[in-house]
């Protein structure tokens, strides 16, 4: 085999494994609880490290690996600012070492660092709200690097939080509407 087909080989091995990463992303994006959104993020985090890895994208592999730690964090309460700075810290020198100086190349460490400064916010809505616009740069990083199936399920993802934000915000308001009554 040739290094052409090794390539496309490469591609479509990666593609295959941002699918079924996909499909843990998607149902991310139904769940409401802060814990269970970051538990099913670190499980397609995982899965789609090794396709960034099989398709030279390794800012984002490299992304998604502190991301883990991060949720892992996150998920037992342990995210303060010296974690955060700390995080923001290594994938800032590890975007330097493996990252080309290209805009690309530096949206993962953009995203994350957006992510990781407020990821600790209490209120659901805000949260679902920060989890929604850091996956739609992810769109563009995929197709750069030929995770075709990826950057539709990112774009897909950004959907269904969309959606389920507009039923957040609306239950919200329901309730807000039943607390305090009406006067007349």
């Amino acid at each position: 085999m040739n290094i052409g087909e090794q390539a496309a080989w490469a591609v479509i091995a990666a593609n295959i494994i941002d699918f079924a990463a996909s499909m843990v992303q998607i149902y991310s994006g139904v769940v409401k609880e802060k814990k269970k959104i970051l538990f099913w993020q670190t499980l397609q985090l995982g899965m789609q490290t090794f396709s960034m890895t099989l398709l030279g994208a390794f800012t984002g592999a490299i992304s998604n690996v502190l991301s883990v730690v991060r949720n892992l964090l996150g998920y037992y309460d342990r995210i303060n600012w010296p974690v955060k700075l700390l995080l923001i810290g290594v994938q800032l020198v590890l975007t330097l070492r493996f990252g080309d100086a290209t805009l690309v190349t530096w949206l993962p460490f953009l995203v994350c660092t957006v992510y990781i400064l407020f990821m600790d916010t209490k209120d659901p809505i805000r949260f679902k709200i920060l989890v929604t616009v850091t996956f739609v740069p992810w769109v563009f990083y995929y197709l750069v690097y030929h995770s075709y199936t990826g950057a539709f399920f990112a774009a897909m993802t950004v959907v269904t939080n969309l959606v389920s934000l507009s039923q957040m915000l609306r239950q919200r308001r329901q309730q807000e509407t039943k607390e305090g009554g009406d006067p007349g």
